[in-house]
């Protein structure tokens, strides 16, 4: 019988892809996203691609700052309490599934519990004010700048492992 794979197909690839990566992030410290209602736990920045998956949390009955994503879509997993979108009639609980196509413009409410939800993004975040002009933005690069400065702050180990080198 003839093997579905040939054997140095299998060598060749392994030289050429990305190792494995895997990130504990039980002991890792909650990163602050903003001033006092967000937080995130990084698990991989490709700069390759401008993608960023992390877990954020959110502190409970919190109204976020309308927001588009741009260059990409989001792929998100809700672990932990419930939110919604202001502008949608669906509420995302333990379990639920959410894609979000580039260009969607939402306002993300919060419930009276915590949430916790991993994520997955590209592109940009851009920021509105109730007037719809631009009042502020985030990408890989934003994000990771608070990431290295938090833990260079506080005296951390970065973990290299989220590069994904």
């Amino acid at each position: 019988m003839k093997e579905l794979l040939d054997p140095d197909l299998i060598q060749f690839a392994e030289k050429l892809q990305l190792p494995e990566i895997v990130v504990d992030t039980k002991d890792m410290p909650w990163v602050p996203f903003d001033e006092k209602t967000c937080h995130f736990k990084p698990v991989r920045f490709d700069f390759t691609t401008g993608t960023w998956t992390y877990l954020f949390k959110i502190k409970p009955n919190q109204v976020l700052t309308r927001h588009r994503h741009t260059g990409g879509n989001v792929i998100g997993f809700n672990l932990k309490g419930q939110w919604r979108y202001a502008e949608r009639d669906w509420v995302a609980t333990p379990g639920t599934f959410i894609f979000e196509p580039p260009g969607d413009i939402h306002t993300l409410i919060t419930e009276a519990e915590e949430v916790i939800t991993l994520f997955t993004l590209g592109g940009s975040l851009q920021y509105f004010d109730e007037e719809n002009q631009i009042v502020g933005q985030d990408d890989i690069f934003s994000v990771y700048k608070k990431y290295c400065d938090f833990y260079l702050e506080n005296g951390l180990t970065m973990n290299p492992n989220l590069l994904g080198k």
